[in-house]
């Protein structure tokens, strides 16, 4: 398949378009310049792509949050946008009586149309998502119908604001004429924002379909539910507690963010019956868009940044260990490894492999394998280091981003509320969105004009979810810290864990070797043995070497290749594929040691069928070998250590089956004995 590059070709339909070449004398049409610069992939295209943002987050932001500007369409068209207010009588809720006036027919009408529009253009945002319409044809159309929608929205409030705007001091506008200025800047934003996609598309970013998970698709189900749970429940609650259905929209989003001003409250049992079952429900709806929020925008960072971050760590690793000079100097490359050292982009049909990898294999004749193992147990340990400072960035990075939405929403926020509600002062505002970001509601400081209502409502779907997403990442990072500090604390004072006192005393070997000699002085006294069979610790017989053989044997003890059959080898390979499935459906992913892996390195690579020193491809015989601080790193893997490793080693099972077959087909004289299957203990 042509790659990006060469579909930017310098000639179209003949025609040089190089501007280097071309000459001045000679111009090209515009439609061909135009045609030069857009490349637009077709749906097969596997090529990698990039603006990861458009592609990806772009189609997510408007698919989850349209419904949210068809609820507040929906809102401006159920009531009229003037109401008259009368001072000196109150509402049930003791606030100023408001009545509303009726509206022009135009008005009506026009807002009906928009809406349609507006839920159709939602339909075709669907349909390219299930891909039961062509890209090419849904969002245009989706562009098109939310463009119309937002500029009759923005027609009809600046007529009504200029040729029948309500007349001061008692006429105001209503929550429902905000509610319609709010779904116009909305739908505005979104049509640009599909806009940027489309542009992405054209240029030849990414291919024309959304690539969304099975995740991100489920999150703007939810957020359709939690759109149609709030319309619902303001159109019943409108009926049994005589409100607006402004009002009610207000009272049904303080009631699931569990906010409870007090401001607005069910008067009778009917409602108070109702705000029982639609609170618990929507409650669960608020929890599982806010869960699906927070994991995408993590697989979002891992994918686009962490991964970035690893990756800077990791070539950084690269030049401090080994450079392309010392390479060329030390040892020529073999034919064509040098092309596949130093090939940045790679494809499934290339060898993936990294310099180090390739360094590594044309080094290995001639040099001491003493200094081969150190090499390779310091890449090994370079890459736990990346591991742990990665895993220090993730939580730090996360937790930082989570402050920065928070202070933004806070105090853009309380800004807003200052400027809308003009007994509000700026300290009282911060202090208003602060209790109801932290969802405590006193009800001292609420919200009262029919502006401030609306924007309340869009601000605290936004703002909310933001603070849990706070919370969450504090509890990973800054309460993980303090929850590690206390267990230190506990664990040298009224709470010592097992031998905590020796590994720290072992650090010290004047203290250590001082202790032991008081230690055999005193068992002398009383007339106890010391000898090196006599180990601290050691009970009912056991001795040092005993002792020692629970622990992992170093790579040193561990015997060659050449000294195991391929009948014990793959015995090994069946006891190291029962432990690592049990290690891979364990609650807490292993980890595994440098002389786990070298174990698991052999049982993957004693059934490999190439020839030495042969560059193998990834999709023929499986991942057979990687480098520890190179691209193929196990430890970069999504997977975690048993997952990959279990992988690998199923690879290695299916070759050796594949490798035995031709023997065992030729047929047995049935005299030959079966080798003695040996205790997995002893492998």
């Amino acid at each position: 398949m042509e790659s990006v590059l060469n579909r930017n070709h310098r000639t179209v339909n003949g025609i040089d378009s190089d501007p280097k070449t071309q000459k001045s004398s000679k111009k090209v049409p515009i439609w061909q310049r135009l045609r030069n610069r857009f490349n637009p992939r077709p749906p097969d295209d596997d090529e990698p792509q990039d603006w990861w943002f458009a592609s990806t987050a772009i189609p997510l932001i408007a698919a989850a949050t349209s419904p949210f500007a068809n609820v507040m369409s929906i809102v401006a068209l159920s009531m009229p946008w003037k109401s008259e207010i009368y001072p000196d009588q109150k509402d049930p809720e003791g606030n100023p009586l408001q009545v509303l006036l009726d509206d022009p027919r135009w008005i009506i009408g026009l807002n009906a149309t928009s809406l349609a529009l507006a839920v159709l253009g939602n339909l075709f945002l669907l349909f390219n998502f299930t891909r039961s319409v062509r890209y090419i044809v849904a969002l245009p159309a989706t562009i098109i119908l939310w463009s119309l929608a937002t500029a009759i929205l923005i027609g009809i409030t600046s007529s009504m604001h200029i040729y029948a705007s309500p007349i001061p001091p008692n006429q105001t506008y209503s929550q429902a004429y905000w509610y319609a200025v709010i779904a116009a800047v909305h739908y505005f934003l979104l049509t640009a924002i599909l806009m940027i996609n489309m542009l992405g598309y054209f240029l030849g970013h990414y291919p024309q379909y959304f690539a969304l998970t099975d995740g991100q698709r489920t999150l703007i189900l939810q957020t359709m539910t939690l759109g149609i749970w709030l319309i619902v429940g303001a159109a019943v609650f409108q009926r049994m507690m005589h409100l607006s259905i402004a009002e009610a929209l207000y009272f049904c989003d303080i009631t699931i963010l569990t906010l409870g001003f007090g401001d607005v409250t069910p008067k009778t049992p009917a409602s108070r019956g109702l705000v029982l079952p639609y609170t618990v429900i929507g409650i669960i709806i608020l929890g599982l868009v806010v869960g699906s929020i927070n994991k995408i925008i993590r697989d979002l960072q891992d994918a686009n940044v962490v991964r970035k971050h690893i990756e800077r760590r990791r070539e950084a690793t690269i030049e401090r260990s080994l450079t392309d000079e010392d390479i060329q100097r030390r040892v020529p490359f073999p034919p064509n490894t040098s092309q596949i050292a130093y090939r940045p982009n790679h494809t499934r049909n290339t060898p993936i492999i990294s310099k180090v990898t390739a360094f590594y294999r044309s080094a290995i004749i001639g040099r001491p394998k003493a200094l081969l193992m150190k090499e390779e147990r310091d890449r090994f340990n370079a890459m736990r280091t990346i591991q742990r400072e990665t895993a220090v960035f993730r939580r730090w990075f996360r937790l930082t981003l989570s402050v920065l939405a928070f202070a933004v929403l806070w105090t853009c926020g309380a800004v807003v509320f200052w400027a809308l509600e003009g007994q509000f002062t700026y300290f009282q505002a911060l202090y208003f969105g602060f209790c109801s970001l932290l969802t405590i509601g006193y009800g001292d400081i609420t919200p009262t004009t029919n502006a401030a209502k609306p924007f309340f409502v869009v601000w605290s779907l936004i703002a909310i979810p933001t603070m849990t997403s706070l919370i969450s990442e504090m509890s990973n990072t800054v309460v993980a810290v303090f929850k590690h500090g206390t267990s230190q604390v506990a664990d040298w004072t009224i709470l010592p864990h097992t031998g905590k006192y020796k590994s720290f005393v072992q650090k010290f070997p004047l203290l250590l070797a001082a202790l032991q000699k008081h230690a055999e002085k005193k068992r002398i006294d009383q007339g106890f043995p010391v000898g090196p069979g006599d180990v601290e610790g050691a009970t009912d017989g056991e001795s040092s070497h005993s002792h020692h053989a629970r622990h992992p044997r170093s790579t040193d003890e561990l015997p060659s290749d050449s000294e195991l059959s391929d009948f014990e080898l793959a015995q090994r390979l069946s006891f190291a594929i029962r432990r690592t499935a049990r290690d891979a459906v364990s609650r807490h992913p292993k980890r595994y040691s440098y002389e786990e892996w070298v174990e698991f390195t052999r049982m993957i690579r004693f059934t490999d069928p190439s020839p030495r020193d042969t560059v193998l491809f990834e999709d023929e015989y499986g991942i057979l070998h990687w480098d520890w601080i190179g691209e193929s790193s196990p430890m970069l893997a999504s997977q975690t250590e048993p997952e990959w490793v279990l992988d690998r080693l199923c690879e290695s099972m299916i070759r050796f089956i594949s490798t035995q077959a031709p023997k065992w087909n030729s047929g047995r004289t049935g005299d030959e004995d079966e080798p003695t299957l040996r205790k997995e203990k002893d492998i």
